[in-house]
């Protein structure tokens, strides 16, 4: 219950505390809830027992988790699974490792603990007391290469199958070139020969292959593209450079910055010294020379008789400046003895102005004295009549105290 002291007040709950409920209706209890029927969604059924065998024992690390894209034959990592069997193939397969890929698995991981060891010898140092010395590593690992080393794969299984298994896509063109020569020497050899029943699988006398695309291989091709564009752009960029001068000159007769057209321009000029194209244009080019010559002699004519006119102008000019150089002397003498005249009367201007600027500031201070002035009357004026209401008010009520 509530405390009786909140008992008056509003917004109070007085209602008993309630800890635990009673059951539901039997009615109520056993409600079956609509499973979701849809054609879209699919169910499986799922063996509790078959799954509970196939993920016995296995275990799910999220240490090492890893779901990028690969561009390489690599499988993704995901979440590592440890195992206790270490195969080329992957996990799930039915089709066990061959002898080669066993040889190929194992010299990897060879590879892999030799470079491990290799760190282990640099960190060693710094480790006192280790529990496997790299020195006795290094010689379990020489042992193991040298018990791989003495299987000779090489020699029961042949070189051609080792180069298959070590690369595959690179033995296939070998492969396919010597497939074709043995049909070659099959169908010369049968054509020879009587016929025999025909075979109802060759009765063609054809082989079919089945090509198969590989993306890495096509993104390799595009990116060597990609590749011999940026060798052509940087070789570009060497002979042009980053100077603006020579991009400018180079685009200079094109209607755009383009390299594009800057290139037809330039095939158009080479286009030009055609054998046949050339004598024309050396014709073309002495008839240009007689026209030359014959210009410089015109200009040189008209350049003497355009320099003797300018002389005997200058020759007027100095006719005219010799009788007026006779009175320079006395007007510079004039204007020295004025000299101090014009100094007083800058002065005296100067005064001027600066009586003006005085005389208007006076004009502009008995102005505003003046509105002060009148400002100061109106004040008076109504301070005057408030000491007379004053008075008034105080005669009156002097005279009430009196009666």
């Amino acid at each position: 219950m509530a405390d009786p002291k909140y008992a008056n007040l509003p917004g109070i709950d007085t209602q008993p505390d309630v800890y635990e409920t009673s059951d539901l209706p039997e009615d109520d209890q056993q409600q079956e809830v609509d499973e979701l029927k849809s054609e879209s969604v699919e169910h499986f059924n799922v063996n509790a027992n078959t799954a509970f065998s196939k993920f016995k024992d296995k275990k799910l690390l999220d240490g090492n988790v890893d779901f990028s894209d690969r561009v390489s034959h690599s499988r993704r990592t995901g979440y590592f699974v440890p195992r206790t069997e270490y195969e080329i193939l992957e996990e799930g397969t039915e089709i066990k490792e061959t002898p080669v890929q066993k040889y190929q698995r194992l010299q990897h991981e060879i590879r892999e603990l030799s470079d491990e060891v290799e760190q282990l010898k640099q960190a060693a140092e710094d480790s006192k007391s280790p529990s496997v010395t790299p020195v006795s590593l290094m010689q379990q690992l020489s042992g193991l290469q040298e018990q791989l080393y003495g299987l000779h794969l090489e020699k029961i299984l042949g070189s051609d199958a080792m180069l298959e298994a070590a690369d595959p896509q690179g033995t296939l063109p070998k492969k396919l070139l010597s497939q074709l020569e043995a049909f070659k020497n099959l169908s010369v050899q049968s054509a020879g020969k009587s016929p025999a029943k025909p075979d109802p699988q060759n009765q063609d006398g054809c082989i079919t292959y089945e090509l198969h695309y590989s993306p890495e291989q096509a993104k390799f091709a595009q990116l060597s593209k990609a590749s011999e564009l940026e060798q052509r752009l940087a070789k570009l960029e060497d002979i042009i450079g980053q100077d603006s001068q020579k991009f400018s000159f180079l685009t200079a007769d094109t209607s755009s910055k383009c390299l594009m057209d800057a290139a037809v321009q330039l095939q158009a000029q080479i286009g030009l010294l055609d054998p046949l194209q050339l004598d024309h244009a050396d014709a073309r080019i002495q008839g240009l020379l007689q026209h030359l010559n014959q210009v410089k002699e015109k200009k040189k004519t008209a350049e003497d008789a355009g320099k003797e006119s300018k002389i005997s102008e200058l020759y007027d000019m100095v006719e005219k400046w010799d009788g007026i150089a006779d009175t320079v002397p006395a007007i510079v003498e004039r204007l020295q003895a004025l000299k101090d005249l014009h100094e007083q009367a800058l002065q005296f201007s100067q005064a001027l102005s600066h009586l003006d600027t005085t005389q208007q500031q006076l004009t502009s201070a008995l102005n505003n004295q003046d509105t002060l002035l009148k400002e100061l009357k109106q004040s008076f004026a109504t301070n005057m009549t408030s000491i007379q209401a004053n008075c008034h008010s105080l005669e009156e009520r002097m005279k009430k105290f009196q009666k």
